[in-house]
């Protein structure tokens, strides 16, 4: 994807997912869109574009949230070097794994998240965190990963760098 169109989508990314998602959030667990476009980056344009934009992103949303700078950056970049491998692994994806993917990726950026704040907050007990915030919100972005998955990825022709003729979607015809 041209630059212009990743500095585009991640400087919308970033006021939406501070503002809008409050209001499709339910129990102050809302999705991360932030997530999903670095997932997606990772496992279709390979771990060096996922890390890259993981970090900007991150630090894009450490700056513009006030709270303890870094955390963002280490957990979207994390995500992004993740996906990026795992999309080696996987050359056919399918709206399961996507949402198995995506669940995977979002309880790991979590407990990062989690740990880090433990860090400079103290006295969350883990155990309240994950069943409360880490489990909740790793369902709602592997459902929403899932549909953007079926409504959006599988149409189009996106081949992967590492793969000689495979392209996605695979050709059924």
């Amino acid at each position: 994807m041209n630059r212009w169109i990743y500095t585009l989508i991640v400087l919308l990314l970033i006021p939406v997912q501070t503002t809008w998602l409050q209001a499709v959030g339910m129990h102050a667990v809302k999705p991360d869109l932030a997530l999903l476009l670095i997932y997606f980056t990772g496992f279709y344009a390979g771990e060096m574009k996922g890390f890259t934009i993981g970090w900007i992103t991150g630090a894009l949303m450490d700056f513009f949230s006030g709270g303890p700078f870094g955390l963002q950056i280490a957990m979207k970049a994390t995500a992004g070097l993740l996906s990026g491998l795992l999309g080696r692994f996987f050359l056919n994806a399918t709206g399961t794994l996507t949402m198995g993917l995506v669940l995977l990726l979002s309880l790991i950026t979590g407990t990062i998240g989690y740990f880090f704040h433990q860090l400079v907050v103290g006295e969350i007990h883990f155990m309240e965190a994950f069943r409360w915030t880490l489990l909740p919100e790793a369902l709602y972005n592997s459902v929403l990963g899932g549909v953007v998955f079926w409504v959006v990825i599988r149409r189009l022709p996106i081949k992967q760098p590492w793969s000689d003729d495979v392209s996605f979607p695979p050709n059924t015809d």
